[in-house]
């Protein structure tokens, strides 16, 4: 890769490194915290909070060091009971002040307080219910957002 060395840092860490290996460093990273062989502090955590937001995952070292925040990509805001019991019982985990799930303005969720071990069967499960947690952030498209009364509203124009 070209790197401009005269950049700013966070351009300079978006030109080192391919921001879709994300994907795949998660879950090789949880699985070595869960085998016990690494923990989150190894994580370069620079790298980490730049590269991990194109998976949707937001490191929040001051706050929280060691746990994310997950947006996920719910279009149209549409979600079933499912889904909701399943962010529950996801953040459930956690102690009641850390795991929590945010319902954003822009018709999001975030599930907040996770820890990286887990990250895995959060996306496989997000992944089974039809939901994404994929560039959810940054320099991306965030969500696609929608009338909650469409396909009801007689006067509508365009059912969303």
């Amino acid at each position: 890769a070209i790197v401009n060395y005269e950049g700013n840092k966070i351009e300079k860490l978006k030109l080192e490194k391919c921001g879709s290996a994300a994907f795949e460093e998660v879950h090789e990273f949880a699985a070595a915290i869960r085998e016990g062989t690494t923990t989150w502090e190894d994580l370069d955590i620079d790298d980490a909070d730049v590269r991990l937001k194109w998976a949707g995952l937001f490191h929040r070292r001051k706050r929280t060091p060691g746990r994310f925040m997950m947006r996920l990509k719910v279009p149209n805001g549409l979600l079933t009971s499912d889904h909701m019991r399943f962010f529950a019982d996801t953040v459930g985990i956690y102690p009641a002040d850390v795991g929590v799930i945010d319902i954003t303005t822009r018709q999001n969720i975030q599930l907040r307080g996770i820890e990286l071990q887990d990250m895995t069967e959060l996306i496989d499960g997000l992944q089974m219910r039809g939901l994404s947690n994929v560039q959810s952030g940054m320099d991306n498209i965030r969500n696609l957002v929608g009338s909650p009364i469409a396909g009801i509203d007689p006067e509508e124009l365009v059912d969303t």
